[in-house]
């Protein structure tokens, strides 16, 4: 059932980092995409469209979506803790 819980988690995950590269392109930091979009296959892209994604929510008007996605992260992590204490336990 967590696992499941998790899989939801990391496609809405995915969902608020498209919509936050889509924002980058539409306001013209193209490098910044191209950049986050090349770099999620090495992990860092996703941290960079995070960090950038809050640095410039107010220009890119995204705040939802940060919020949205940074509340994803901290239930993805507490469920992924949840599943560790659940393994240990049993």
């Amino acid at each position: 059932m967590l696992q499941i819980l998790q899989i939801i988690i990391g496609l809405a995950s995915l969902v608020c980092f498209v919509l936050v590269v889509i924002k980058m392109f539409q306001h013209g930091d193209t490098g910044l995409g191209i950049a986050c979009i090349v770099l999620i296959f090495c992990g860092i892209g996703g941290l960079i469209a995070f960090i950038m994604g809050w640095v410039k929510s107010a220009q890119y008007d995204i705040k939802n979506v940060m919020l949205a996605w940074t509340g994803l992260i901290v239930v993805g992590f507490l469920v992924g803790l949840a599943g560790v204490a659940i393994q240990a336990g049993g």
